[in-house]
């Protein structure tokens, strides 16, 4: 199903047509927030056969950090150069700092190794990214928003062109566009249009009525878990030479 045919749904369920312009092209009037929502908490509450997925950085030489969006959780990096794919290294940042103690641009330029979940945040609340150069008071700033953004710094510095790839926990696609789909709309809608509706009977503090939609919730899930754990548990899991 798409938003909109989402968004009428979730509309009909509850009974909020003030959630809509109107119900001639079911236009949004505050429905794709708790749509969006529930989609986000549907993508924390299970694990599925969607739920990992991979984004791309273009790297140049000298570059030594990448950014990228909607990633929960980083689970691997690779690196893939004309000839060859490999595996970055996880290290903690502060190994990392130990190790390769000058500013980036004072390391030489080789094919990275190693990779760390980079800290992008600043406090007070920041507009541009500013990711630490090892030093204090020596910052990469990036022209992005912080909280939008996740990151890893890789060492050390890239002394070529190379694709980053980074595989993880990453949220199902943001609708917001009317034909959109996503994961939950396009494969299982109706848990979908129940996400939203738990979340609106939260934000009314209607606690009974959150409980019911979380408990059909809960159920469909589980059983949406199960076959999830029958698929990966179902094949060879080791290659014998």
């Amino acid at each position: 199903m798409t938003l909109v045919e989402i968004r009428e749904a979730f509309v009909r369920r509850t009974g909020r047509y003030d959630l809509v312009v109107d119900t001639t092209d079911w236009a949004d009037n505050g429905a794709d927030f708790y749509i969006q929502a529930g989609s986000r908490m549907l993508d924390r509450m299970e694990e599925h056969e969607k739920s990992k997925a991979k984004t791309f950085v273009t790297l140049a030489v000298g570059d030594w950090y990448a950014t990228f969006q909607e990633c929960r959780a980083i689970l691997d990096v690779w690196i893939a150069g004309d000839e060859y794919r490999k595996k970055l290294l996880l290290r903690d940042i502060d190994t990392m700092r130990a190790y390769y103690n000058e500013l980036p641009t004072d390391i030489d330029n080789e094919v990275p190794e190693y990779y760390s979940p980079a800290l992008l945040r600043t406090y007070p609340l920041g507009t541009k990214i500013t990711v630490d150069k090892w030093q204090d008071t020596t910052f990469e700033v990036d022209d992005k928003a912080d909280y939008e953004y996740n990151g890893v710094i890789f060492m050390p510095p890239a002394d070529g062109a190379y694709i980053l790839e980074v595989q993880g926990y990453f949220y199902a696609k943001k609708l917001t566009d009317d034909a959109h789909v996503s994961y939950w709309s396009a494969a299982h809608p109706e848990i979908l249009v129940m996400g939203a509706s738990y979340i609106l009977e939260l934000m009314y503090r209607n606690t009974e009525g959150a409980k019911d939609w979380m408990a059909g919730i809960k159920q469909l899930l589980s059983d949406l878990g199960k076959d999830f754990v029958e698929e990966q548990a179902s094949g060879v899991n080791q290659i014998r030479g």
